[in-house]
């Protein structure tokens, strides 16, 4: 190849690093992993240019809350009635407790899109369930494990090669590429420091530890969270568990134990990132070194991978130090929003007197009197689907039959009724029920 080819290719390559810096997401995510769960690993991390006033004035309820100042996502809770925006918003999406990726997935359809005509001109809505139990130990990380052993040794490795790497260039008086190396390294140590002494305080915890000792009595402690984007996005996330540990998860802002050494952790990695960005930006059009860039950036690529398959192999790990047990049912795709609101209303969860039952659906809906109507219609059609399991006998109708509204009602509360007993719905809904001393009952 013509030695001025290469060259053009050497100096173009040289540009592809500094594309990573226009993101800012993978230091908030693995900052919150760090503190999180002692069986992370970090990954090479940029930042942008707006990441450096964020991490120097860095504070824990901005870093697991909305790191990026976007618009939080907003919650409604069925028991209670009442929306207010999430808090924890990263937290809960390393859980996977939110929108899911679907990727290959397979959606739960209860209906058949082409067969049923009447709905082809409505808005599906795609609902992902899960359900969230805490143990008795709600703050300490997990133990010490294989695991964890595996994590703490790759650890070292990433930051042991790249000042291995540093001694090299500094005996080929390479000093850029020692700022370059030196920064990889520093920024899996700061990581391995916040993983190693730091995690997060979670709010209700003695409430939420006399849950797990009782078990829920009756449905008095139950609830369930949904939460979008906003309310016309056709994705609904619904978290099912007890009360006051919902609400320590979407409602109030986890705080970490040592601020302090959060804050100084965010400044040396703002440092670290400028010292990184720097460095690279000097290797523009410089023929002879622009190697550097590119052994950079093939370090950063293999820094990626170990941390890529541990979430891939335990993805629940995010979310071990609540210590809670999650179990998530596929995406559920329903034929329009009005059915899956059937569906969420139907979830165990408390009900109480001064909150009217379907409060929780005034932000999909108007409270007018069609709404009001279509709830009747409903809640009828619930009753006597009771009645009739317990009599046997077919009951008095308060609407008429072939009334179309009605009619339609009818087909939603069957379409929900599908949905709840399919198996990979009903088994993970019996667990949860088995779990909270509700026992099997038919749903």
């Amino acid at each position: 190849m013509d030695n001025s080819v290469l060259s053009s290719i050497l100096i173009t390559a040289a540009y592809a690093p500094i594309v990573l810096f226009t993101e800012s997401l993978r230091v908030q995510r693995t900052m919150v992993a760090s503190i999180l769960t002692s069986r992370s690993i970090a990954p090479a991390i940029t930042g942008c240019a707006k990441d450096f006033h964020r991490l120097w004035h860095l504070d824990d309820a901005q870093l697991l809350g909305n790191f990026a100042d976007e618009r939080a996502a907003s919650v409604t809770s069925v028991k209670h009635g009442s929306n207010f925006p999430l808090q924890n918003q990263t937290v809960l999406q390393l859980a996977g407790l939110l929108r899911r990726d679907m990727g290959m997935t397979r959606a739960i359809t209860p209906y058949e899109p082409a067969a049923e005509k009447s709905f082809q001109t409505r808005r599906e809505t795609l609902v992902h369930l899960s359900f969230a139990i805490p143990h008795k130990e709600v703050c300490a990380k997990g133990g010490y494990s294989w695991l964890e052993a595996v994590c703490w040794t790759i650890t070292v490795l990433e930051f042991a090669v790249p000042i291995a790497l540093a001694v090299y260039m500094a005996v080929w008086h390479h000093f850029t590429g020692i700022f370059l190396m030196t920064a990889l390294s520093l920024s899996v140590m700061i990581l391995a420091v916040l993983r190693s002494l730091t995690h997060p305080i979670i709010a209700n915890q003695s409430e939420i530890s006399k849950y797990c000792d009782d078990d829920a009595k009756g449905l008095s402690t139950l609830d369930a969270h949904v939460i979008a984007d906003h309310w016309n996005d056709r994705h609904l996330n619904v978290i099912c568990g007890y009360t006051s540990h919902l609400h320590a998860l979407t409602n109030i802002p986890l705080q970490v134990n040592r601020p302090r050494l959060l804050l100084w952790a965010g400044r040396g990695l703002a440092i670290v990132l400028l010292i990184q960005v720097a460095s690279l930006a000097s290797l523009i059009g410089d023929k002879s070194n622009a190697w550097l860039s590119l052994s950079w950036l093939a370090i950063y690529i293999v820094m990626l991978a170990p941390p890529w398959i541990l979430n891939a192999y335990r993805p629940e790990l995010a979310h071990e130090s609540y210590t809670a047990t999650l179990t998530k049912v596929p995406p559920i795709r329903f034929s329009c929003r009005r059915a899956a609101l059937v569906f969420i209303s139907r979830l165990p969860n408390s009900s109480q007197a001064h909150v009217e039952k379907w409060a929780w659906t005034n932000v999909f809906m108007p409270d007018n009197e069609r709404r009001k109507l279509w709830q009747a219609q409903v809640d009828e059609l619930d009753l006597l689907t009771l009645e009739s399991k317990d009599s046997g006998t077919e009951k008095q109708h308060q609407f008429k039959k072939d009334d179309p509204e009605y009619l339609k009602s009818k087909t939603l509360l069957r379409e929900a009724s599908a949905v709840y007993h399919h198996p990979e719905v009903l088994q993970p809904l019996l667990a949860y029920r088995r779990s909270i001393g509700l026992g099997t009952a038919p749903v």
